[in-house]
């Protein structure tokens, strides 16, 4: 893909985003020794996003003791918009080719088993906001707790155009 395709692809997404009346949030510095993205040839890795909004936490707690589904699910979207707004930071939409593999946590209560429709929030997200290019594998899995009592937590591996 050329420079001007990279270009006309990021000028997509921004038009998505505001069609969805969504605006990125500013993308939050680590909190400990880590980058929030790593870029290795032409594969980037988001760090963990949890649902972070304005720097405070937006959901809490345990999916299934008090949050509830569609709770977990806005908290998906949040981490999913968040790890755009990583991307944009740390690459340029421009650059990004498509979404890879997601990787998601669902803070779960004992017996709640529907991690996968948690999660789902953040895949339609990524799919609304970057079309086919945010299609990906994906993994969704149940944990007692997450960092800062986030309601969910996600990572992408994403596929980069060359750099310009």
């Amino acid at each position: 893909m050329t420079t001007e395709d990279g270009a006309a692809f990021a000028r997509e997404v921004q038009e998505r985003l505001a069609g969805m009346g969504v605006e990125l949030p500013k993308p939050a510095d680590a909190s400990y020794t880590y980058d929030t993205v790593v870029v290795w040839g032409d594969i980037a890795f988001v760090s963990g996003q949890i649902p972070k909004l304005d720097g405070a936490v937006a959901f809490q707690g345990v999916v299934g003791d008090g949050p509830t589904i569609d709770d977990g699910i806005a908290a998906a979207q949040l981490c999913a918009a968040n790890a755009i707004a990583q991307l944009d930071r740390a690459v340029g939409l421009e650059r990004v080719a498509r979404v890879l593999k997601l990787n998601g946590y669902v803070a779960s209560a004992p017996g709640f088993v529907q991690h996968p429709s948690v999660i789902e929030g953040a895949s339609k997200f990524l799919v609304a906001a970057l079309g086919e290019a945010g299609r990906h594998a994906r993994t969704a899995l149940g944990v007692p707790r997450l960092p800062a009592d986030a309601l969910v937590e996600i990572e992408l591996v994403v596929g980069l155009r060359p750099a310009a």
